[in-house]
């Protein structure tokens, strides 16, 4: 098993005091979006972090985040519908976590109810990191009252489970995706729930490899119910790159899993930076990744137009010599469009941008920053309609990111111990903004 490291880390060394310049195709002269100013979402909880969206069949927008009293590590779960005023919610099992590459999720079912997962970590002595409970909830009243939790794990209620994704399908079946370290080494593993999430049908892996510890699943479906997963795959040499395995049969069994690109990155730890997936309209895949390979570092999107058997050459979106692990989202809609955003980690202080394509995603309007300079922004969040961007980030100071990033263990050190994530000085941001 490979030693997961730090996300702000990562790079740090290979970026030094190298001045970077964005490759990525610069298209056009106007703005592919007109956003409003920056709004503190999280101003009702002082501070936060780990933002998520959800858009519901009929436009209804929630949005979700983890805050602590004071910024610890007390973590709450508050989550906004439609603008409202933020509802509390609290674990019995304990805390929130509050970890921007595994975020709480949240999914608007065909019936209009807010389903939602999230992690309560546990610190155990004598275990290196800490253990997880992958818990469900579910609202049917548009955020105003949630269902009690749900386990979603069927092998105990602490254990490997993080790095999750959650999506509701058209016929009304839930689906979660994790990575699962209960037989010795990081898999990914789903499980479905016919009931509205009351119980969960039995865990299984979604193949035989090895996945990157820390990197988050991706979760789609098509409408022909055909079920696909997105992940970091350790192949060997420890080439770490994004595959593709679908099901046919509601997560029974699956393809063996294709790769995006054959980017060949070679890497002896984790990025905590997974893949974001789509699929349209027509069945068309879009999937969106970082990769770290020095040389051609950055944030790049493809496409598969046969089921995920094989894919478009990749397009560079923000690509460099270097980039600390860039956290990616991408969302599709009707018409053709495809919206892509991430944390920039080819600058020396990451910033938040957005790219648009109107033609399906064979070319993209030029990128467009949305965080402030100056800020450390990261860990962005996507919610799309025909006519409206919105995105959300977490946000700090390069000095109050600094100072978490030295308080945080060693954990190349084998008898480091990681303890549990702190919300910090960090605000969650939001932007709203209107295709032009």
């Amino acid at each position: 098993m490979t030693t997961p490291v730090s996300r702000k880390a990562f790079w740090l060394t290979a970026l030094g005091l190298v001045a970077i310049a964005l490759i990525a195709t610069r298209l056009g002269g106007r703005a592919a979006v007109r956003f409003g100013p920056a709004e503190a979402v999280s101003g009702a909880t002082d501070v936060g972090m780990a933002p998520m969206f959800a858009v519901s069949p009929t436009g209804v927008e929630a949005v979700a985040w983890v805050s602590a009293p004071g910024g610890g590590t007390d973590g709450r779960l508050y989550v906004s519908v439609a603008g409202a005023a933020p509802v509390e919610l609290r674990d019995t099992l304990g805390p929130v976590e509050a970890h921007g590459e595994a975020p709480p999720k949240l999914t608007f079912g065909p019936d209009g109810a807010l389903n939602a997962i999230y992690v309560v970590p546990k610190v155990v002595p004598g275990k290196r990191f800490p253990l997880a409970a992958l818990r469900f909830i579910r609202s049917p009243d548009g955020g105003k009252t949630w269902s009690p939790p749900v386990n979603v794990a069927d092998d105990a209620v602490f254990g490997a489970h993080n790095f999750h994704a959650l999506h509701a399908a058209s016929d009304g079946s839930l689906y979660v995706s994790w990575l699962d370290s209960r037989n010795g080494k990081s898999a990914v593993y789903i499980t479905r729930s016919t009931d509205a999430g009351r119980t969960w049908e039995r865990n299984r892996p979604v193949g035989s490899g090895e996945a990157c510890p820390c990197c988050r699943t991706a979760l789609a479906t098509a409408s022909d119910g055909t079920l696909y997963v997105a992940w970091r795959l350790v192949l060997p040499g420890n080439i770490r790159d994004i595959v593709v395995a679908r099901s046919r049969d509601h997560g029974v069994s699956w393809t063996d899993p294709a790769r995006v690109h054959a980017d060949d990155w070679h890497v002896a730890g984790c990025p905590h930076a997974g893949p974001a997936l789509q699929v349209d309209d027509g069945g068309r895949l879009h999937v969106a990744w970082w990769t770290g390979k020095t040389g051609q570092a950055g944030v790049f999107y493809a496409q598969s137009a046969d089921s995920g058997r094989t894919f478009s050459a990749p397009r560079a979106l923000g690509v460099a010599k270097f980039s600390r692990p860039a956290h990616v989202q991408l969302v599709s809609t009707r018409g053709g469009r495809v919206v892509v955003a991430w944390d920039d980690g080819t600058r020396e202080v990451p910033e938040v941008v957005v790219r648009l394509s109107r033609d399906g995603g064979r070319s993209f309007e030029r990128a467009q920053r949305l965080s402030p300079p100056g800020q450390w922004a990261t860990f962005p969040a996507l919610a799309v309609s025909d006519t409206s961007v919105t995105v959300a980030w977490s946000q700090e100071t390069p000095a109050a990111a600094a100072a978490e990033e030295h308080a945080m263990p060693d954990m190349k050190d084998p008898k480091a111990v990681m303890g549990l994530h702190a919300v910090g000085e960090a605000h969650v941001m939001v932007r709203r903004g209107r295709v032009l």
